[in-house]
């Protein structure tokens, strides 16, 4: 990912507990913080509080999330 010229402070609060969750194997954390990021997401973009360019870098960074959850395994 490239560096976000204005970092959404609410935005990279919820895609850091999203590492943390996946680095710490929380998928039902994960999973309800990705819903989150989700919606913030849509929220932010249609009230013009995201550009364009950040908006499509944290969509990816969503999708990136989105497939680390579905490709999860559990291992106890």
């Amino acid at each position: 990912m490239g560096l976000f010229n204005k970092k959404d402070k609410e935005i990279e609060a919820v895609v850091n507990q999203i590492r943390v969750d996946l680095s710490n194997n929380y998928k039902d954390n994960a999973v309800e913080n990705i819903k989150k990021l989700e919606t913030l997401l849509e929220e932010k973009k249609s009230s013009g509080k995201l550009k364009e360019k950040a908006a499509a870098e944290y969509q990816e960074l969503l999708e990136h999330f989105q497939k680390d959850v579905a490709n999860f395994k559990r291992t106890y």
